[in-house]
């Protein structure tokens, strides 16, 4: 005998609940509806702050059985595509985080961000693979990659996820490592959430107490140069220093004063981790070439990372795209000066990020991360606050990718990349082996594509 499962109500699923449950009649949809990146407008059928794993069960199962897309969120710095008549479960009450300084591991719910386990680690002179901004989420920073400040030293945050806690799209809440669900553990690192919902992750942490680390600002008339010094600065670095070089505009917004407005700096930001004076000969190489407007380095607790990049905190209607690059030859960098300084350009930042060193090193089967040898991750951005500046922004972004186009590698991390973008770009983060492995897996795991909000393995 057979029997029909009961597709539960809302009403029904809030009583399975531990957490919350919002739909559009509720007074904390609007604000639940909406992560930090306010580019992204998605309006749910249904919201579940879930308290716990159980949680995203339920939500998961009631999502299957009313054939209803599913995405997930902690601080919603990495929504990719707006949820509309899905289910958006949010993870941001999810904190357990535990520390284990004989293995130097760390476990981490779906809600944690880095700057808890910052503090948590240093208690025992430990650290995590942050980015470069403290605030964002543990989750959808490490399994899309996870680029920052330690990377040429110990790699991508992925590379360091050694057992993962996931609700695949059956509803059931496995375990995959290396010796569990190991094609599911593979696929998971690089691809976000494309086969479920990841309620913890199990990382490495490394020996790091202190950093050398801070920024140098030259005037934008220098960006040319400044360009061409960095590239040949980053050719001998030892890989405990990891760098980016930003071409940053001042917006013309109300709140910046009108002298400041378009102001163009050239920003240089980098860690070096290791013995501060060896970090500081590095440094002192750019003082020797030309005295910046400011200098911030000095060697400080690695609770104080965040300091470095000065990520905002606050949401932001930023609309970013990515690309990648082996080199700079001098044609890349007038192409690069040429854009980003343009007067009318709505772009705020051009940025390049030095990669190499054991991001480069790392077992190229263990995950599905692409693009291992590419040496520059770059991205551009601009405010989008309304559709016509989204549009100014993407169109301008196109133009300029177009014309570096003879000089990029044809790579992008995914991390960077939002909208659009995803159905077309997707498979540039893969080789084709891997793109053809996820596409697989998919088909294994989530062949309604129940979980389509993320990184577009399939259309």
């Amino acid at each position: 005998m057979t029997f029909a499962r009961q597709v539960l109500s809302v009403d029904e699923l809030r009583g399975q609940l531990k957490g919350s449950i919002l739909t559009p009649a509720d007074p904390d949809y609007e604000a639940a509806r909406r992560g930090w990146l306010l580019t992204v407008d998605q309006y749910p059928a249904v919201i579940v702050i879930a308290n716990d794993a159980q949680d995203v069960v339920a939500a998961v199962r009631f999502a299957r059985d009313l054939g209803l897309g599913v995405s997930v969120q902690s601080t919603g710095h990495g929504l990719k595509i707006p949820v509309d008549e899905g289910v958006l479960i949010i993870t941001k009450r999810m904190k357990g985080l535990q520390i284990n300084a004989a293995s130097r591991t760390a476990r981490a719910e779906a809600g944690v961000v880095w700057e808890q386990v910052i503090a948590a680690a240093a208690e025992f002179g430990l650290a995590p693979l942050v980015g470069t901004s403290p605030h964002v989420g543990v989750m959808g920073y490490s399994l899309g990659g996870g680029i920052g400040w330690l990377a040429r030293k110990y790699g991508l945050a992925a590379d360091s996820v050694h057992g993962i806690e996931i609700v695949t799209p059956d509803g059931e809440l496995r375990r995959a490592s290396a010796t569990e669900n190991s094609d599911l553990f593979w696929g998971v690192r690089g691809s976000g959430g494309n086969f479920g919902v990841v309620t913890a992750i199990e990382f490495s942490l490394y020996p790091v107490a202190t950093i050398y680390g801070g920024n140098l600002s030259y005037p934008g008339h220098l960006a040319g140069e400044v360009l061409r010094f960095y590239r040949e600065w980053t050719k001998q670095l030892a890989e405990e220093m990891t760098s980016s070089l930003t071409l940053v505009k001042i917006p013309s917004l109300p709140q910046v004063p009108e002298e400041m407005r378009g102001r163009m700096s050239v920003i240089l930001k980098a860690v070096y981790v290791g013995d501060a004076a060896a970090g500081a000969a590095m440094i002192q190489q750019w003082l020797d070439w030309q005295m910046p407007t400011s200098n911030t380095f000095k060697e400080m607790p690695f609770t104080e990372i965040g300091t470095v990049a000065n990520d905002p905190v606050d949401p932001s209607p930023g609309y970013p795209s990515s690309e990648m690059l082996d080199e700079l030859s001098d044609e890349a960098i007038a192409v690069m000066v040429r854009y980003a300084t343009n007067p009318r350009s709505p772009l705020t930042i051009s940025e390049l990020r030095h990669a190499g060193g054991a991001i480069t090193r790392a077992d190229r089967s263990a995950n599905a991360i692409g693009n291992r040898d590419a040496q520059f991750y770059m991205t551009m951005a601009g405010l989008a606050p309304t559709v016509e500046a989204r549009t100014a922004v993407e169109a301008y972004i196109q133009r300029y990718s177009a014309d570096l186009k003879p000089y990029l590698r044809g790579g992008v991390y995914l991390n960077f990349v939002r909208g659009s973008e995803l159905g077309k770009r997707t498979k540039d983060a893969y080789s084709a082996e891997s793109l053809a492995r996820l596409v697989a897996l998919k088909q294994q795991y989530d062949p309604a594509n129940m979980f389509r909000y993320s990184y577009r393995l399939v259309e």
